[in-house]
């Protein structure tokens, strides 16, 4: 009887704690908001980042904001294609803007961690934007 209460005061203290996970993984999906932190553009020097955030929604829809306003909207696709000229092919996103005279990112893309990077062929003098997630 002895053991009995402090056996019961510990197996009661260990019911009561619960593990949480914490992911230190990557995330590895495009679903989410991103905010434009790198350029890389042939533009004159000094030119800052332009303030953009992507969100990439569940459906295969975008959302793409520019100075805090809608710029684009639509849909977006993912796979394999040979950008850039041709070479080994590589993954590739292609956001569609819903209106036709809307702009918004394509190309080569690699997703590491809590960064995404959209090369229009920057090694032709396009474009790169890099995203970091919100």
């Amino acid at each position: 009887m002895k053991y009995f209460l402090p056996l019961l005061l510990c197996g009661a203290s260990l019911a009561g704690c619960q593990r949480t996970a914490t992911s230190t993984s990557p995330a590895t999906t495009l679903e989410g908001t991103w905010r434009l932190t790198g350029y890389q553009c042939h533009c004159p020097p000094g030119q800052p980042v332009p303030d953009e955030v992507l969100t990439i929604e569940a459906g295969q829809r975008f959302r793409l904001l520019r100075d805090k306003a809608l710029a684009a909207e639509g849909t977006y696709t993912t796979g394999q294609a040979a950008s850039c000229g041709g070479g080994t092919p590589e993954p590739v996103i292609t956001l569609t803007p819903a209106a036709a005279d809307a702009y918004a990112p394509h190309g080569a893309y690699t997703l590491a961690g809590n960064t995404l990077v959209i090369d229009q062929c920057s090694a032709a003098d396009g474009p790169k934007y890099t995203y970091t997630r919100q």
